[in-house]
């Protein structure tokens, strides 16, 4: 018996470049997305980005370098798209998603945000502001529904404009230098883990398995300690900090969607208790 062909259905994209090219100021319609808009825009085109979008609506929007990605929500994207050109430095470009009706609610933007945290998460490229953040999601089945055909499609329209940090690749990088300047050893091996983070390395799950062992920390801490305590889903430092004691920090970290803790006894040299930050300095260079 023959197959009965797939059907599909077809879309029309469009694609208004302000500056006649991809790498400027773009405004995007997809038929898929019914009420959908998204604007995209390099950093040094903000201005150009909100004297032709109209964009004080309710939506969500993203901060991106080369590999890291900050989400974000407001009620008002022209005001925060104003603002975080000084409260955040890093980023190189922004795409705002939001409607052409400004339909979305408080709780709409909020479930939003909360699934694209979460899949920058899984991929190991959120920024480190993201780790902790998201609010609650409170919208109905119905609407959850019709929320999540938004993220599907605004998603495919991302990558169709060159923007992969949803994408689960290997997104290791190499190792950023160590922080300088006079601080205590502990802030100097915090400062490290959040900037190693921060510019998107990803740890694997071999350096994962080695580092969360007493057998692959014992060279650098020198106790039957493991570097990195892993959490498992849904579990935090409150569930295990008997077992832990005040030997990790209660700051938790991410890496490519596993949540874990850090050993927290770095001294420095000359110190009989503990590991040496020359220690730590030897293992972030195997990094």
């Amino acid at each position: 018996m023959d197959k009965e062909p797939m059907i599909t259905t077809a879309k029309t994209i469009q694609m208004l470049l302000y500056d006649g090219d991809l790498n400027g100021v773009m405004y995007i319609e997809d038929t898929s997305w019914q009420i959908g808009a998204m604007f995209s825009s390099p950093r040094q085109s903000i201005d150009d980005l909100i004297a032709k979008a109209d964009c004080r609506k309710y939506g969500v929007y993203l901060l991106l370098s080369e590999e890291q990605v900050y989400v974000g929500q407001a009620r008002d994207l022209e005001k925060r798209t104003r603002q975080h050109l000084t409260d955040k430095g890093w980023w190189s470009h922004i795409i705002l998603m939001t409607t052409k009706d400004d339909s979305f609610n408080a709780s709409d933007i909020d479930y939003l945000e909360s699934k694209l945290i979460e899949k920058a998460k899984e991929v190991g490229t959120a920024y480190v502001d993201n780790l902790t953040k998201g609010n609650p999601q409170k919208v109905s089945a119905f609407r959850e529904v019709e929320l999540g055909k938004y993220l599907e499609e605004a998603l495919f329209l991302l990558k169709l404009i060159g923007v992969f940090v949803f994408e689960p690749v290997n997104r290791k990088r190499k190792a950023p230098p160590l922080p300088e300047g006079n601080m205590s050893v502990s802030d100097f091996v915090k400062t490290a883990m959040i900037n190693l983070l921060a510019a998107g390395y990803v740890f694997s799950d071999e350096q994962l398995k080695l580092y969360s062992s007493v057998e692959g920390s014992k060279e650098y801490t020198h106790r039957a300690l493991p570097i990195l305590y892993l959490l498992k889903d849904g579990e935090t430092r409150e569930d295990v900090k008997k077992k832990i004691r005040q030997r990790y920090w209660k700051e938790e970290f991410s890496s490519g969607g596993q949540r874990f803790l850090m050993f927290s006894q770095w001294f420095k040299e000359g110190t009989n208790y503990g590991a040496h930050k020359e220690d730590f300095i030897r293992w972030y260079s195997n990094l």
